[in-house]
């Protein structure tokens, strides 16, 4: 058997016998009976126990959760069940009957589909955020890195774009959307998005760099770097944990926003998929099950995306708070 078979003791020639001993033990040294635990089982159940403190805050926790999981596990249950039992109460699951035909109606809607709704929000989201990610960041590294005039000056603008109402943000763009013939269009409600969500980008993302070493980019410059390629090389790669974050929540505000939408965008083949919930409701009667499919098909596209990128998304959160 050759040595470098990972069973065989590593020693060779005269010490061969002793060279294994670090890897295997001898026989004699085997203890007949197992080490005896350092706590007791009453101990270990004790310890297992939480203080009263801690109770509190689990059932403060559990207490929340089941605040926020509730209401949708109704919201799921109406969508696959009959208006008839829907309206006697979700919570009755007696004689239930599970369908489809919810979803099949949001989803062919006469008046607005929520496919053709689906197609167009990401027509809206992709670009939004996208374009946000990228501008926010560059926006970003100069004030986190650099002086130059009217730094202070500008951010503190940047601070109070965020804190405008969005009726604002409506008021002074209608006749200028409007103006330049944007208005009602995919690009005209994207250029809002991004306006509309680039201030706390800049600060998020600012809070973060300030927290990458500056060595990393003085190194850098030593080698003979260019800005830009420390920006390229260095920052952005550095920065993808705070990138994942903004692109989760840009893309979570933009997918559910409903007021900009219904302010900009008037032609029902543009409606987005928040527009399209309030239209099945129906004239003669509420369809609760087809409006639960459609919020549903809504609400999964940023879960499935949070889920999928949870990792990078709390790494980048803690970071740019903490920093």
């Amino acid at each position: 058997m050759s040595n470098d078979d990972p069973l065989e003791p590593t020693g060779t020639g005269p010490d061969s016998d002793t060279a294994g001993t670090d890897r295997y033990l001898r026989v004699e040294d085997i203890p007949e009976t197992a080490p005896a635990a350092d706590l007791t089982w009453q101990e270990r159940l004790a310890d297992a126990i939480p203080t009263k403190r801690r109770t509190l805050k689990y059932i403060l926790a559990i207490s929340i959760a089941l605040l926020w999981i509730v209401p949708f596990i109704g919201l799921l249950m109406a969508s696959f069940r009959p208006l008839s039992e829907i309206i006697g109460g979700w919570w009755h699951v007696e004689g239930m009957t599970l369908t489809l035909e919810n979803y099949y109606g949001a989803w062919n809607y006469s008046t607005a589909p929520m496919s053709q709704a689906l197609l167009n929000t990401f027509i809206v989201t992709i670009p939004a955020v996208l374009v946000v990610m990228l501008l926010g960041v560059m926006a970003a590294y100069p004030f986190a890195r650099f002086e130059f005039p009217l730094k202070t000056t500008l951010f503190f603008l940047i601070l109070l774009v965020m804190a405008a109402p969005p009726e604002l943000v409506a008021m002074g763009n209608y006749n200028a959307l409007r103006d330049i013939g944007l208005f009602d269009t995919y690009m005209g409600l994207i250029l809002i998005h991004i306006g509309w969500g680039l201030g706390w980008v800049v600060l998020f993302l600012r809070n973060f760099l300030l927290g990458i070493p500056k060595e990393l980019e003085e190194a850098a410059k030593i080698d003979g770097a260019s800005r830009y390629q420390i920006f390229r090389t260095i920052i952005l790669p550095l920065s993808t944990p705070a990138l994942v974050s903004v692109a989760v929540i840009q893309f979570t505000w933009v997918w559910n926003a409903f007021f900009f939408p219904l302010v900009f965008m008037r032609s029902p083949e543009l409606y987005l998929a928040p527009q399209v919930l309030p239209l099945m409701s129906g004239r003669v009667q509420v369809e609760w099950g087809m409006i639960a499919a459609g919020s549903i098909m809504t609400m999964a596209v940023p879960v499935i995306l949070f889920l999928v990128l949870q990792r990078y998304y709390t790494r980048g959160m803690v970071a740019a708070v903490a920093d």
